[in-house]
C-alpha cells in the first residue's frame, strides 16, 4: 500500500509518484523471491536488493519483456537498470564491478531502442558492461542483440571509437555464421565509413584485431593506459578477438577502395 517502507523507498529511488510506487512495490513483493531463491525477505531485504544492479535489472527485465505494464512504467524500470550500472572512473574499476550487469540487459536495451529513447549514455553502458561479461551477449536472444547493434552503429553521436568496440564484442561473441551475416550487413550499412574500416581491418589483422581494439579500449577508459602491448596476457584475455570467417569479407571490402 502507498506509505509503506517499501513504496516510499521504491519511489525515492526510482523518482516516481507514489501511484507508480506502490504498483512496482507490489510487483516486487510477488516476483523478487522467485528471482533471489529467499522468501524470507523484508521490505528492507526488498530495498537492498533493489539497489545490486543484476537483481534489479533481472526483475525490470521480467516486466518489460512482458509488456504488462504501462510504458511510463517501463520506461522508469529501464531508466533504473541502466542508472544502476557503472561507468569506468578509474583503474581498478574493472575488477571491482565484474559481472554486476544483468544478464538481459539486451533484453531491457532492445525495449530502450524500440521506444526511441536509446542516447550516448546507454551505449556506453552497455559497450562497459559487455566488456566485462561478454556472456550478456552470448545469452542474449538473437533478435535482441541483433535489434541493439544495429540501433548502437546508427547513433552517430556515439562516436565511431565506441560504435566499433561494441560491434566487435558483438561480433567475437556470436556464433561465427551470426557473426558473419551481420559484418556484411554492418559494411552494406550506413555506420559510417570510420567505423566500418577500422572493423574490416580489424577483422583482416593477423591478431583478430586485438592491437586495434586495444588503443580503442584505452582511449574509453575500458583498460588502464599501461596496457600497450597487444601480446601480453591481460590483452589476450580481456580484448575481443574477431573470428577468422570474417577475414575474407574484411579483405574484400577493403580492397574494393572504401
Amino acid at each position: 500500500m502507498v506509505g509503506d517502507f517499501l513504496a516510499e523507498s521504491v519511489r525515492a529511488d526510482l523518482r516516481c509518484d507514489a501511484t507508480t510506487a506502490a504498483t512496482i512495490a507490489a510487483l516486487v513483493r510477488t516476483r523478487l523471491p522467485g528471482i533471489t531463491g529467499s522468501a524470507e525477505d523484508s521490505d528492507e531485504d526488498f530495498v537492498q536488493r533493489l539497489r545490486d544492479p543484476r537483481t534489479f535489472g533481472e526483475f525490470a527485465a521480467g516486466l518489460i519483456e512482458e509488456g504488462a505494464i504501462a510504458i511510463d512504467v517501463r520506461e522508469i524500470l529501464w531508466d533504473r537498470a541502466f542508472d544502476l550500472l557503472p561507468l569506468p572512473r578509474g583503474e581498478g574499476d574493472v575488477i571491482v564491478v565484474e559481472g554486476r550487469a544483468p544478464r538481459r540487459l539486451l533484453s531491457i536495451a532492445r525495449c530502450v531502442v524500440e521506444a526511441g529513447r536509446l542516447t550516448v549514455l546507454h551505449v556506453m553502458h552497455l559497450v562497459f558492461a559487455v566488456f566485462l561479461d561478454r556472456r550478456i551477449v552470448q545469452d542474449a536472444k538473437r533478435t535482441d542483440r541483433s535489434v541493439v547493434l544495429a540501433a548502437v552503429l546508427d547513433l552517430a553521436e556515439a562516436g565511431a571509437s565506441l560504435r566499433t568496440l561494441y560491434a566487435a564484442l558483438h561480433l567475437a561473441e556470436v556464433p561465427e555464421p551470426e557473426a558473419h551475416a551481420a559484418l556484411r550487413r554492418l559494411l552494406n550499412s550506413n555506420a559510417g565509413s570510420e567505423v566500418k574500416t577500422a572493423l574490416a581491418r580489424a577483422a583482416t589483422a593477423d591478431d583478430g584485431g586485438v592491437a586495434i581494439l586495444l588503443r580503442m579500449a584505452r582511449e574509453e577508459g575500458l583498460v588502464s593506459a599501461d596496457w600497450t602491448d597487444p601480446t601480453a596476457p591481460e590483452a589476450i584475455a580481456n580484448i575481443p578477438r574477431l573470428p577468422p570467417r570474417l577475414t575474407a569479407l574484411g579483405r574484400r571490402w577493403l580492397k574494393d577502395g572504401h
